[in-house]
């Protein structure tokens, strides 16, 4: 038999195998690496077309007075920096004005804004505004002083009622309400009495009888106030059954205010108490009032109700403040205003408190 396996010939196909596979692998090397380049070149194409056409949007949102980000922040930040600068002079200048009036306690109001500043015996003291204490049923914009001192609301809303006013003791003398009435007042708040600051007798004001009686004949709203210094809750118990008492026979339909002052004399009985101690006198003064179907309220400066009375008692009763100036200070709800000291209304021979009482339509 021949013998059919030549080494020589089967060596020779081996390597033709071989380099037949080594050839087809090199083709598809080949073709993956060109897929990929393709690949590649499509994805850059359509990167491109991408990037042009969000470079074109830029284009057109620019065009059109659109900014980028950047763009935006440096605007802002500009128009950050512009603001403050011209805050910053506005401040400035309001101190300047207040120092030269003399008004050093307004030109220290002017550069804490967020604060409430008030002043005792020559010492400042500075509370942050309470943002959980409730806001003015009016801000500054809303109303308007005229050159005839009368302030009238100005602001969008409708429910909001503003009258006018004036509060008179003995020191206004003989009045003619019906000439006040004719000046467009339409209520008047008249002091009852007062607690002396040193011995601690109640006093009737010697002109209240008359001043009542004649204010109502006029067709005028009134209203009255004590003047406390009571210096613990008995006394002003003692004070609110006094005022009962002296108003029993009268239409009395504004509130019933207890003046809550501190005077400078250390002779002043009321020199040592303590906000709980104003806290606790306003409360019952303003309970036994309500007690008998009359609107409390209490009446004193902005320190008052800053340095005086506790936070929580001043959302409890209608506040009645006095503050000389225009817009107004004081940033928590009030329902009166007692915007001048010294008011000219015909029928008054002295000058004369003015008033404002805020509140909504029913």
């Amino acid at each position: 038999m021949k013998n059919t396996n030549n080494p020589k010939k089967n060596s020779k196909m081996v390597k033709n195998t071989k380099n037949l596979i080594s050839v087809i692998f090199l083709s598809l090397v080949s073709l993956l690496a060109l897929s990929t380049c393709i690949g590649l070149l499509l994805n850059n194409a359509a990167t491109r077309r991408q990037a042009d056409a969000s470079q074109s949007e830029l284009d057109a949102l620019e065009s059109e007075g659109y900014y980028t980000t950047a763009q935006a922040n440096q605007l802002i930040e500009k128009a950050d920096a512009k603001a403050r600068k011209e805050e910053g002079e506005r401040l400035r200048e309001s101190f300047r004005e207040k120092i030269t009036e003399g008004d050093r306690l307004g030109a220290i109001r002017s550069l804490y804004p967020d604060e409430i500043v008030t002043e005792y015996a020559g010492q400042y003291f500075f509370t942050p505004i309470d943002e959980n204490i409730p806001e003015s049923l009016v801000s500054g914009e809303d109303l308007e002083l005229s050159d005839e001192g009368r302030i009238k609301y100005i602001g969008e809303n409708g429910d909001i009622k503003i009258t006018r006013g004036i509060d008179i003791s003995r020191t206004q003398g003989d009045i003619d309400f019906y000439k006040v009435k004719s000046e467009g007042i339409d209520f008047v708040m008249i002091r009852v009495g007062l607690r002396g600051s040193v011995e601690g007798r109640i006093l009737e004001d010697d002109y209240f009888k008359t001043n009542v009686t004649d204010a109502l004949k006029a067709d005028l709203k009134v209203g009255v106030y004590f003047y406390s210094q009571a210096i613990n809750t008995e006394e002003a118990v003692e004070e609110a059954e006094y005022v009962i008492k002296q108003i029993a026979n009268y239409d009395i339909t504004y509130p019933v205010a207890i003046d809550l002052e501190q005077t400078t004399s250390t002779d002043a009985r009321t020199s040592k108490l303590t906000k709980k101690d104003y806290s606790a006198i306003s409360a019952a003064f303003c309970d036994r009032i309500s007690e008998e179907g009359y609107t409390p309220i209490i009446m004193g400066a902005i320190r008052t109700f800053i340095d005086f009375l506790e936070p929580e008692s001043l959302g409890k009763y209608p506040i009645w403040v006095a503050y000389y100036d225009f817009p107004q200070y004081y940033p928590y709800e009030y329902r009166m205003w007692q915007y001048s000291r010294n008011g000219r209304v015909d029928g008054v021979n002295t000058d004369v408190n003015l008033n404002v009482y805020i509140s909504s339509k029913e």
